[in-house]
This record gives C-alpha cells, structure tokens and sequence, in this order.
C-alpha cells in the first residue's frame, strides 16, 4: 500500500507544506566547513533548505579567515549537493535545484577585532549575518551572560552603520538587554534574534524580555525559536515546548516574526571550556535535546506539530523559513 494513503490527513497536509517549504534553520553550530559532509544526510532526512553555518565567534580574524577558505574548498567539493548562499535568490535557487544554502554566519562580532574595515572584507567573502556579541563582552558590545550590560560600543555603531551600507542581517542572540536595545535602535534594517525564546515562558539570560521581542517584531525582524533544552524548561524538553514557545511568540508579535533557530550542537567538556559558558545559564554537555526534536532528521515534526495546533498554512510556511527569507531578501538582496 501507498505510505501516503496510510497517513492522515493532518499528516498528510504536514507532509505537502514540508515538501513545499524553504525550511531555514537559523543557528546551525553543527554546519562547519568540516562537520558539514557528517550532517548532509540528517539536513535532508529532515528537509532543511537552508543552514545558517557558524564560521566563528570569539574567534579572531585569522580563524575566521581560515574558516571561510575551508567554506569554499567545501563549497566546490559539495558542488551537486550544497551552495554558499549570498542572497536570497540563492535560497530560492537551492531549492528548486535540490541543494542546501548555506549561509555563512559569525556568531559573534570577535573576527572584527578592532576594525570596522573588516565588515567589508568580510561581506566581499560571503558572510551574510554578524551576531553582535557571544554571551561576553567584546568590543561591540555586552553579551547576554555579562555581569554588567554597558550597551553597545562606539565601535558597535560604526559596525552596524557598515552592515546596513553593505546589505547584512545584524543578529541579536547572545547579546545583552542594552546592547540589543540601542542596536535596534541604530540599525536602519531589519534584524533577527537567530536563536533564542521568550524569557516570560522560561527564565533564562539567554531568553527575551517581551518589549525586545516587540521592538524586534516592530522592525520586521524575525526571532528564531530554538531547541537547546536548558532555554526551554528547567526539567526533560519535548518538542510541545518548542512548540509552547512559537504559540507564545505568534501571539505577542505575530506569526511572520516568528523562525526557527534550533541550534543543535555536540558540545565536549574541552568546548564547554573553551566558550566559557557559564554554568548557572548552560549545564555541562551532553546536552539532551527534545524528544521529537532532537536533530536536524526530526525537523519534520515541529510542523506536524504546528499543523496540530490549528496553523493556518500560510503561517507554516511563514515560520519554517519564509519569515526568514523575507528579512534576507529586504537586507541582502
């Protein structure tokens, strides 16, 4: 018998608008020009469309610069499978042809080093998408984690000036209340909050606080909901959290602010170490990710779970990627 004659129709309606989908996962740690071949199958087990890869973070500029010549030696080996995605366009054409984007990510403003110059040089070796700070300080501004949140930094402000100039998406995960808020309130853009979820659900400085989320919202960015678990609940995750998160997030700013941004990771205790996490905000790997959720192969399940939920299809599409890709295509073409 046909598989999908035994599927219902909830499951069936889930499956056409998946198929039909450009799914974006906006924090994808796993995507590196060196894991990424381990993570090809799992991507179109689950139906990614597009991957925004971390090139670096608290990593200086010559890492980065390694990083990104790593990305296009990839690039060209992969070529049947994958492409380095600059626009949106580019999204849409991987799509259509089968491949998966990869969008080229700094999750964290440390490549920059001191030198607003390096946005440019960046942005002319395709990364797309700056996150301003990764939970510490730098010389952007105050992440999330800091013990003080002093806002954003003279240099900040020239960064943000040069993204909005060369067309790239300022990313607000990781970065602290002030930082974020005087970051919106310089950027002529839309921005994102690629990762992270509503602190008035659970209480993490990693989540929220609603008047961001609705200034992000106000200036048609997205926030990407995301699946680490300690952002979700104190106890075991599930996939209805993830899904509790995206209800709560539709209804304080609307669901065409809404993305994903899973942020699965396979974190060591030498990683742990090496990012300084602080543990009152990240427990000790291993990280148990959700059930029903737990990989990029699972991806599948966060829209029949929206489906469930009485979604309309327009907002499923919407929240798999289209709200992602409209910031993409107003910012970077």
């Amino acid at each position: 018998m046909n598989r999908r004659n035994e599927l219902s129709e909830d499951d069936r309606r889930a499956e056409d608008m998946h198929a039909q989908a450009i799914v974006i996962d906006a924090a994808c740690p796993l995507v590196t020009a060196k894991g990424i071949v381990k993570h090809l199958s799992a991507l179109k087990e689950g139906g990614i469309s597009c991957a925004f890869g971390t090139v670096a973070s608290i990593e200086q500029a010559r890492y980065a610069l390694g990083s990104l010549g790593e990305w296009y030696s990839r690039a060209r080996e992969l070529s049947s499978v994958l492409t380095l995605a600059m626009t949106a366009a580019d999204i849409e054409a991987a799509k259509r042809e089968g491949r998966l984007a990869v969008v080229l990510h700094f999750q964290g403003g440390a490549p920059l080093e001191y030198d607003p110059h390096f946005v440019e040089v960046f942005y002319r070796l395709g990364v797309r998408v700056i996150q301003l700070t990764y939970n510490e300080r730098n010389p952007l501004g105050d992440g999330c984690t800091e013990r003080v949140d002093g806002g954003l930094s003279k240099l900040g402000l020239e960064v943000i000036a040069e993204m909005n100039r060369l067309g790239m998406i300022v990313d607000l995960a990781h970065v602290g209340y002030r930082t974020s808020m005087e970051a919106i309130e310089a950027c002529q853009t839309p921005m994102i909050v690629s990762h992270a979820n509503a602190r008035a659900l659970h209480n993490s400085p990693r989540n929220i606080l609603d008047d961001l989320l609705r200034s992000v919202a106000e200036h048609d960015g997205v926030v990407g909901v995301c699946a680490f678990p300690a952002f979700l609940t104190s106890g075991a995750a599930t996939i209805e959290h993830l899904i509790d998160q995206i209800d709560y997030l539709s209804r304080l700013i609307g669901p065409e602010h809404v993305g994903l941004g899973f942020d699965f990771s396979d974190e060591t205790a030498e990683d742990y170490a090496y990012f300084r996490y602080d543990s009152s905000v990240y427990p000790e790997p291993p990280w148990v990710y959700p059930a029903g959720i737990r990989g990029f192969d699972e991806t599948r399940n966060a829209t029949r779970h929206l489906v469930a939920r009485g979604y309309s299809d327009r907002d499923i599409l919407n929240i798999l990627g289209a709200n992602f890709l409209r910031v993409f295509r107003r910012v970077c073409g």
